[in-house]
């Protein structure tokens, strides 16, 4: 059995829809890097599957929908945060989605599934820390239990739903998951009914019944063998070490599509083209990475440094030459937050804390940056010391541009004393 057009139409246009109105009227980001309340309003009215009781001073975490494509479209690179006039930004397509809409609807489905399940941070697109890891343990065992229900009956709450030591996991998507069920269902993968009424304790709406689709069983079982807690980068919460070397297992992501061919008809799937847009890049003929990384690194906004990169620089060689670059002292932790929120679980971090991936030993080239991403550098965790990263991506072949360590090309505004607050106290 394989994926019909239908099961995968209404998934890739609600997100087309999406893209759209960020290409007609490039909506206003909010300081924090969401979408402005007027462009949430306006987008969920084209949507048909947006919130039904929408109220115009709604912001971004109360449209599931809209955050869902927002996310998938940002984390892809498909949109970007540009500047306009004054402190304000905005946000527009990228030359990435006019790739995007150059694929088939299977491989565009693929790809924003792929987006989602393996690189979305869930805290930032929900906006709630700490779900990451609640949500990490609850897909792969609800994917495990629907497959073995089958979808031929509807799954009521309250049916067999026991709240034990060996309950159900079942009663979780139907009591405290609703953002993620939802998600589900905008993937064509559940269909679900709610009861009226909202969850005990929550102000989202209480489910009544859920089922999954045919097409839902097909992913589901792929998923199986790519489980979320494995793949997302944001919700690995332990380390597995291989058991002859005792060395950190590092999880071929390359593979990942594999299991998932088999759910659409041979070979609609356009993996090179998939791969190109979810990973940032094509590797050459001698399989190598050929782009330049340019940060822009800033303390305020009169204050930044330009600091030119190649992929196989580690982040440790980035930020030895953040802390050159602002004369600071390089004597305290640090870490990389790659969506920008301080805390992610999307994260690289200083090889002298116990957290992984460690910054010594992941390149830039691993880490999926896309051409005006933000990033915040966390360093010193006592002075609180956080600095603005914009990335630059240039495509040039690096063979021309060959230096052994990252360098500064560009310098404005004095960098701050380091422990100035420190000698004025005393």
């Amino acid at each position: 059995m394989y994926a019909s057009e239908p099961d995968v139409k209404n998934t890739v246009q609600e997100f087309i829809t999406f893209c759209e109105y960020i290409e007609s009227e490039k909506p206003f980001a909010t300081p924090k890097g969401d979408l402005a309340t007027k462009g949430c309003y306006a987008i969920n009215q084209l949507l048909t599957r947006g919130k039904k009781d929408a109220k115009p001073t709604n912001r971004l975490q109360h449209y599931p929908s809209i955050s869902l494509w927002f996310a998938i479209a940002r984390e892809s690179g498909l949109i970007a945060e540009l500047d306009a006039k004054g402190s304000k930004t905005f946000y527009n397509v990228t030359d990435k989605y006019e790739d995007f809409k150059k694929l088939n609807v299977f491989s565009q489905y693929l790809l924003l599934f792929q987006t989602w399940y393996c690189f979305v941070d869930m805290e930032v697109q929900y906006g709630d820390r700490g779900i990451q890891m609640f949500v990490s343990r609850l897909l792969d065992s609800v994917f495990v239990e629907l497959c073995k229900n089958g979808s031929a009956d509807w799954i009521t709450n309250g049916k067999n739903q026991n709240r034990g030591i060996f309950a159900s996991t079942l009663h979780y998507l139907f009591d405290y998951s609703y953002k993620t069920t939802h998600d589900l269902m905008n993937f064509g993968i559940l269909e679900f009914e709610e009861s009226g009424e909202n969850a005990p304790g929550f102000s989202h709406p209480l489910l009544s019944k859920i089922r999954p689709t045919s097409f839902g069983l097909l992913i589901m079982k792929a998923c199986e063998t790519k489980k979320y807690s494995t793949y997302n980068v944001c919700a690995r919460d332990f380390i597995e070490l291989d058991d002859e070397s005792g060395e950190i297992v590092k999880i071929d992501s390359g593979d990942f599509l594999m299991p998932f061919l088999e759910c659409f008809p041979n070979g609609s799937i356009d993996v090179t083209g998939i791969n190109k847009l979810a990973y940032g890049y094509q590797p050459d003929e001698n399989n190598v990475d050929s782009r330049i990384f340019e940060f822009k690194v800033s303390l305020g906004k009169k204050c930044y440094r330009i600091i030119q990169c190649l992929p196989q620089h580690t982040f440790e060689d980035l930020h030895d030459e953040i802390q050159n670059a602002f004369g600071f002292d390089n004597d305290h932790l640090y870490s990389f937050y790659l969506s920008g929120e301080k805390y992610s679980r999307n994260a690289v971090h200083s090889p002298y804390t116990e957290d992984y991936p460690s910054a010594d030993e992941m390149t830039l080239s691993e880490a999926r940056f896309r051409d005006k991403q933000r990033v915040m550098y966390h360093f010193d965790y006592g002075d609180d010391w956080i600095f603005d990263i914009v990335v630059g991506v240039n495509e040039a072949e690096s063979s021309t541009k060959s230096f052994k360590k990252p360098k500064t090309v560009k310098s404005v505004g004095d960098a701050p004393e380091q422990y100035a607050r420190y000698e004025y106290d005393y």
